[in-house]
C-alpha cells in the first residue's frame, strides 16, 4: 500500500487549504479520500475515484489548485 497526501488550495493563497486528501494505492485498486470543513465548521470525509475527480468536484465550488507535497514549508 502506498498513501500519498495532497491538498486542494486557493490558487491565489496556497496557505488557504480547502481540503486535505490521501491518494491510497492498494493491490486491489485505488481509493482517494478528502477531508474538509464547511463554512459552519462541520467536518466531511468524501471518497473519490481519483485525485483528479476530487479536484474537479470541489473546483465547482471555488477555483482550486492541487498540491501534492502538502507537508512542505513552501506552500
Amino acid at each position: 500500500m502506498t498513501a500519498t497526501p495532497f491538498a486542494l488550495v486557493d490558487p491565489d493563497d496556497r496557505n488557504m487549504i480547502f481540503a486535505y486528501g490521501l491518494d491510497i494505492d492498494l493491490p486491489s485498486g485505488r481509493d482517494v479520500i478528502t477531508f474538509r470543513r464547511d463554512h459552519a465548521g462541520h467536518g466531511t470525509f468524501s471518497v473519490h475515484a481519483s485525485v483528479e475527480a476530487a479536484h474537479r468536484r470541489f473546483s465547482v465550488i471555488t477555483p482550486l489548485d492541487l498540491v501534492w507535497d502538502c507537508g512542505s514549508s513552501d506552500r
